[in-house]
């Protein structure tokens, strides 16, 4: 957080010297009671944006606490016309009374002492507030049919050009007028609602309109994307062809499977919501217009832009291509009769997320989806261990025994962390009497455990699962029809005079490797892997349903020199990887397993419309252009997609779309890590 503007220009507000405690408010609300009753509860949540973001999200880490739980009434004693004032008021109301100390706070500061030992003076300020859109609406006093941002007129939330942001003088100027009786020409022009004392009035250097954050879940996984783009793409589809492509998509590792398609599910989640923004440009590709394919390829690049955890100037500026690419091609929607307007408040949000990067940071460090999943430890496990009367004491009264448990567990903990540090400093101090034999010993396995954190390329069983398959079941199991050429191909160009191979010989396998990938700038410091496996087919046994083969891609490096000068995708061919196995020793050693690969063509120009390199099988006389590398020469997993055409061929399946279809889209969007290799080289 603090590489975003506001940080610094806090900072020049306050005395020389000071410390910023930048506060992170969360609040929603979420159902207790389940099957029967309508027990609520509305926590609020804090954390701190000196705290890393990586360590904000784990619910772990306990880097977030409840303030408390705000009122949830029924206020039937009111009017349907004033009920909804008044329960905003009420919230207002109390927010105030929670965040009071924080008005002293913010204006002299606050001697603490930090963990390094030194004591500051620290100014606790509200720099952002994750919550989302009605939530939003509410905390900024304005209407629903409003922006909580900005003035913009709810007939033009549309349209892309920005209208002046919301002042919080100003609005406090209304607010006020409003009170004393007064109807001034803002309060209806803006859409501010008759909350007249609002928690922040008093907050010192705090903008809170500023403070709202872009909601990843709501915004752009279930809004942008699946309630809008899907359901127009489908009304121009079709359901039942959308399902059917659905159906038929390729695997790949982690990436879920709808056999039943997507018009039947009823409840979605934020996975889910993602694992169809991974295929979805290939599912459309073909069955639409050139210019929705367009639209829906910029509304897949922002999602992919706006989540990444790391910001530049080169992808906020691709952010904003890619919404003016939107806004420039959305009409093809009325043109198709499937929209009459784009007066939505979700797309006019995606305005502010420039700004609110810019000011805040990236957008990871604020998603909607880690207070959801707080509500499981400070509300829902809190409610069940209650006797459901008078429940809110009881919580509060468990959770403060918990916080209790989780503070002495960390102290243990970091007791334990120093204290082996201070043995393990008299095990190595050289003035200590103690055996040499016992230094040597300790120094060899300091070493070992150094050694043993070094990322490695790729993993692999210790003992391969498949031992002594014959060249027969390779050919028939794994459809390798041409393992011994490629076998004996490989040999040759190894040895000058090899022992070549024969259809007697016997080899062990792998079901699957794992590549280690290396880090990427963009999704922060977290180590991934892609697996691939080489599974043969599994018969059905008994009343236990058998299970197809599956055999993933992989980018292999077919050029290194372009590969390590280039980066990218350069000098990277897609092959299908369907034997993993170790070269027995009598053809002499090998330091790595082998795979047998089958080529496809190389990667050529992208293709315009889609921004995704389209390849087919390579062949030789008629048959597989296969070969035997050295696992080292994998770099990545990759997902291949079908090309549909205009509608999908029947009999096309996920077990068979690798086989039956022609040509592959090599999809860019299947991870983020995968799009940014492509995109930002």
């Amino acid at each position: 957080m603090w590489t975003g503007d506001w940080w610094w220009d806090t900072q020049t507000k306050l005395p020389d010297g000071a410390a910023i405690a930048p506060l992170i408010l969360a609040s929603d609300k979420t159902q207790l009671s389940q099957f029967q009753g309508d027990k609520k509860a509305w926590p609020v949540y804090l954390t701190l944006g000196n705290i890393l973001k990586e360590i904000r999200r784990r619910p772990s880490a306990h880097a977030t606490v409840l303030l408390g739980y705000l009122p949830v009434p029924k206020l039937q004693c009111y009017s349907d016309a004033t009920r909804s004032l008044a329960g905003y008021c009420i919230f207002h109301y109390c927010m105030g009374r929670i965040l009071a100390s924080l008005v002293e706070a913010g204006k002299a500061g606050v001697q603490m002492v930090c963990t390094d030992g030194f004591t500051r003076l620290v100014y606790p300020i509200l720099a952002a507030y994750v919550a989302d859109y009605p939530k939003q609406c509410l905390i900024s006093c304005c209407m629903e049919n409003r922006c909580p941002h900005c003035t913009v007129d709810p007939n033009n939330r549309g349209d892309p050009t920005p209208s002046p942001n919301r002042d919080v003088p100003s609005t406090l100027e209304t607010l006020n007028a409003h009170e004393r009786g007064y109807e001034p020409e803002n309060f209806t022009k803006d859409g501010i609602r008759a909350i007249h004392k609002p928690f922040w009035c008093n907050l010192p250097h705090c903008d809170i309109f500023s403070c709202f954050t872009p909601d990843l879940l709501h915004q752009l996984h279930k809004g942008f994307f699946k309630d809008h783009i899907v359901k127009w793409c489908t009304a121009l589809i079709g359901k039942d062809e959308l399902d059917a492509r659905f159906k038929a998509m390729s695997g790949y590792p982690g990436l879920r499977h709808f056999s039943k398609g997507i018009s039947s599910v009823s409840q979605w989640t934020g996975t889910e919501h993602r694992e169809m923004q991974w295929v979805f440009l290939g599912i459309i590709a073909g069955s639409v217009d050139t210019d929705v394919l367009t639209v829906v390829r910029a509304t897949l690049d922002f999602i992919y832009y706006a989540q990444l955890q790391t910001q530049t100037s080169t992808t906020l500026a691709a952010l904003k291509a890619c919404l003016a690419t939107f806004h420039c091609f959305k009409d093809i929607f009325i043109k198709h009769e499937i929209r009459k307007h784009f007066n939505i408040p979700k797309i006019h949000a995606l305005l502010h997320y420039f700004m609110s990067i810019q000011a805040l940071g990236s957008n990871d460090g604020y998603n909607s989806e880690s207070p959801e999943r707080l509500h499981i430890d400070f509300a829902k496990d809190a409610f069940r261990a209650s006797n459901k009367k008078d429940y809110h004491e009881q919580m509060a009264l468990w959770l403060q025994r918990r916080e209790a448990m989780w503070q002495h567990e960390a102290y243990i903990t970091w007791f334990s962390a120093q204290q082996q540090s201070m043995d393990e400093q008299l095990s190595n101090d050289p003035s200590d009497p103690s055996d040499p034999n016992d230094l040597d010993t300790n120094d060899q396995t300091n070493a070992h455990d150094t050694s043993s954190m070094t990322p490695v390329s790729y993993h692999v069983a210790k003992t391969p699962p498949l031992r002594g398959v014959t060249v027969s079941y390779l050919i028939t199991n794994f459809a390798a029809t041409g393992f011994i050429p490629a076998l004996t191909s490989f040999l040759q160009q190894r040895q000058s005079h090899p022992l070549l191979p024969n259809i007697s010989d016997r080899f062990d396998l792998y079901k699957q490797i794992v590549i280690t990938l290396p880090s990427n700038t963009f999704l922060g410091s977290q180590i991934m892997s892609d697996r691939i496996r080489t599974s043969p087919a599994v018969l059905p046994r008994g009343r236990r349903a058998g299970l197809p083969g599956v055999f993933d891609t992989a980018l292999i490096v077919d050029d290194p020199i372009e590969y390590r000068s280039c980066g990218g995708l350069a000098g990277l061919r897609v092959a299908q990887v369907r034997v993993v196995f170790l070269l027995p020793e009598y053809f002499g050693m090998h330091p790595h397993p082998l795979a047998y690969i089958e080529w496809f063509t190389s990667l050529g120009t992208l293709d315009l419309q889609t921004g995704m390199h389209v390849i087919n099988r390579s062949t030789r006389q008629h048959q597989p252009n296969s070969a035997i590398i050295s696992i080292t020469r994998i770099v990545r997993g990759c997902h291949l997609m079908g090309q549909f055409g205009r509608t999908i061929a029947k009999g096309w399946t996920t077990d068979n779309i690798l086989e039956n279809a022609k040509n592959f889209y090599l999809n860019l969007y299947i991870h983020v890590d995968t799009f940014t290799t492509v995109n930002i080289n």
